[in-house]
């Protein structure tokens, strides 16, 4: 017996005919009582009284009709259920992204996105490995750097401006720098991660080399920046992760003419086809609510293809 062919006979038992029933199922008429007598035949019994005027079912038959449209309204509550899951976000959206940017960057925009989809439930990880958004419970990854994972699919979020700074409280002490040279001279706060690895500052067309030596080090991008404000030496920042501070006056641009390469900052997913609505709403969201420091950095940007899942052979 196929669950479909009694659904069919609920439908034909509502309409009251076979004619109505094949019209608003868009379905030949021969089609259904095909189907229907094929129904008969898998119970081993009449469903409908042979010879009368009008279409009557047996007494089986309204039985089966009616336990049958119990399912379908079942089916069709199912159906409602999951389009009204579709346009309205709900339930648990986990995201994986580096610690220090979603304290420092993303936090508000996270708050606002509960407050805007009180459905949602929003976890944010903060695990500094690369998280499988393939075999593991993640919806997005934030992820800074370039991406060189072809199966997921990346989207541009952020461009961040690597710069130098430095507190007034050092500055008064050591006059700031007027060229790279003069940075030989100076103390600096290293991130453990990036020891040796931004050494190229870049103003136009001229570069420079420089090698940041402590004294301090730290394996914290927020250590760095407390130790930083504090007027522990210079320090290099994506300019979003210190813009407020700047605005404050408790951090100053050191050579702010000359800038490390861009770092870009992506949102990864597994893929774009049935995505959650809940999902599609954090996206959206964390665009619309992106820095304006970072939507002109972007607005700058030639466009670039999005990373797009292989196909699979």
């Amino acid at each position: 017996m196929k669950v479909d062919d009694l659904l069919l006979l609920a439908q034909v038992h509502r309409a009251g005919s076979l004619s109505a029933a094949a019209r608003q199922l868009d379905l030949p008429k021969a089609t259904l009582s095909r189907r229907l007598t094929a129904l008969e035949t898998s119970v081993g019994a009449r469903l409908f009284v042979p010879g009368a005027a009008r279409l009557t079912l047996t007494e089986l038959g309204e039985q089966l009709a009616e336990r049958a449209a119990r399912h379908d309204d079942d089916v069709a509550e199912t159906r409602h259920w999951l389009a009204s899951r579709d346009a309205t976000p709900q339930g648990k959206v986990r995201v994986a992204v580096p610690a220090e940017f979603a304290m420092l960057v993303l936090a508000d925009s996270f708050a606002r996105f509960v407050r805007r989809y009180p459905k949602v439930e929003l976890e944010v990880d903060t695990t500094p490995r690369r998280v499988d958004l393939f075999n593991e419970p993640y919806d997005l990854a934030i992820r800074m750097g370039p991406v060189d994972e072809p199966d997921l699919v990346a989207r541009q979020f952020m461009l961040l401006e690597r710069g130098l700074y430095a507190s007034p409280v050092y500055l008064q002490a050591r006059p700031a720098p007027q060229t790279p040279a003069e940075l030989a001279g100076h103390d600096f706060v290293v991130l453990s991660q990036a020891k040796g690895m931004y050494r190229t500052l870049q103003n136009g067309r001229q570069t420079a080399e420089v090698d940041l030596r402590g004294p301090l080090e730290a394996n914290s991008i927020g250590l760095v920046l407390s130790l930083t404000r504090a007027g522990g030496g210079i320090a290099s920042f994506p300019f979003g992760m210190v813009a407020s501070d700047v605005t404050a006056g408790t951090l100053v641009p050191v050579l702010p003419a000359w800038r490390y390469e861009p770092l870009p900052v992506h949102l990864l997913t597994a893929s774009r086809r049935l995505m959650p609505a809940k999902t599609r709403a954090l996206i959206d969201h964390l665009f619309e609510t992106a820095p304006e420091w970072a939507r002109t950095a972007l607005l700058s940007l030639p466009a670039r293809p999005a990373v797009r899942p292989r196909p699979t052979p």
